[in-house]
């Protein structure tokens, strides 16, 4: 099975599972509800879990930086073109945060780097590569700035606009205890084998490898298919941000840089994934539109059944 091949079939399957969740709380097995407790799981249970054990496993080198600041700087420019264009439309507090979560983070880490480990499964580098690019070139900005976003324009508009107090919430978080832990877990090369630490980091593994479900579950339960007329100019506006945007941003600096066919394409495929579904987690956590989130999140999903094969092709 080829890369575009790869690819198509595992955003397929996202979305089936999600398309899943939606009959059964059609049905009544699940409740809109139930979507505050999966999104409370995941912030501070699954995805804190799946953060330190990335990092503590990671090894921390410098010539991937410059990927790091290619996905940096892209990042920024996305939520910049977003913030004018959700000003420019006169979106209120709450959808504005939405949109800027849906427009400037990619599922990188939930779905870009599976994608890397079954395309390039004997390629230790590539996989070095894909990790790095995801938990710290794509997570970490969506971990810090991302939540604080969402939690900036998730309150009133008269708390929102003390920055400093929604920062130090942040900074309380188990989503930053878990990036701090983990960084210098890693950094002072803390053993993560032995008769102790082994079956402590199986059980923060097992419990990270929920989280992709308690996403898709929260996901699932916030989508409504109805109104999508209503919101057909901030979905175009998305798309056109997060999947054709973002992969040329990063293609632009990365050729110049000498790289290898399969580290530019790495690089490409993990800014052609969709819109990270951890927005729809936050928005719904911190008081975001979770609902447009949801529809948002889910229309890039299947539109980048087209877009990242397409821009991998064109670009790789």
């Amino acid at each position: 099975m080829n890369i575009y091949m790869h690819t198509l079939t595992s955003i397929l399957v996202l979305a089936a599972i999600i398309s899943l969740i939606v009959l059964l709380r059609n049905r009544g097995m699940l409740k809109q509800e139930n979507g505050v407790l999966f999104s409370k799981l995941v912030t501070q249970v699954t995805l804190p879990a799946i953060i330190f054990y990335a990092l503590s496993h990671s090894v921390l080198e410098w010539k991937y930086l410059l990927l790091f600041l290619i996905m940096i700087a892209s990042a920024i420019v996305m939520l910049a073109i977003a913030w004018l264009i959700g000003k420019s439309i006169k979106l209120a507090h709450p959808q504005m945060g939405t949109f800027l979560l849906v427009s400037g983070f990619g599922s990188s880490s939930l779905l870009g780097y599976a994608l890397v480990a079954e395309l390039f499964p004997t390629n230790a580098d590539a996989l070095a590569e894909a990790a790095f690019i995801s938990e710290l070139g794509v997570g970490l900005p969506l971990f810090t700035v991302g939540v604080m976003i969402a939690m900036f324009y998730g309150n009133s508009e008269e708390k929102s606009s003390h920055l400093l107090n929604g920062a130090l919430l942040f900074f309380r978080s188990p989503i930053f205890i878990s990036i701090a832990a983990g960084t210098v877990w890693s950094l002072l090369k803390l053993p993560i084998e032995g008769v102790l630490m082994g079956p402590l980091f199986d059980a923060i593994h097992i419990i990270g490898k929920a989280n992709t479900f308690m996403v898709t579950l929260t996901v699932g339960v916030l989508l409504q298919f109805s109104a999508l007329r209503s919101i057909i100019v901030i979905a175009l506006a998305a798309i056109l941000i997060k999947l054709i945007l973002n992969p040329l941003l990063v293609y632009i600096p990365a050729s110049t840089m000498h790289l290898e066919e399969w580290q530019l394409q790495v690089l490409i495929l993990e800014a052609a994934m969709p819109s990270a579904m951890l927005s729809v987690v936050l928005a719904n956590r911190y008081g975001c539109d979770a609902k447009l989130a949801s529809k948002l999140v889910f229309i890039t999903l299947i539109v980048s059944i087209f877009t990242a094969t397409a821009m991998l092709n064109l670009l790789g």
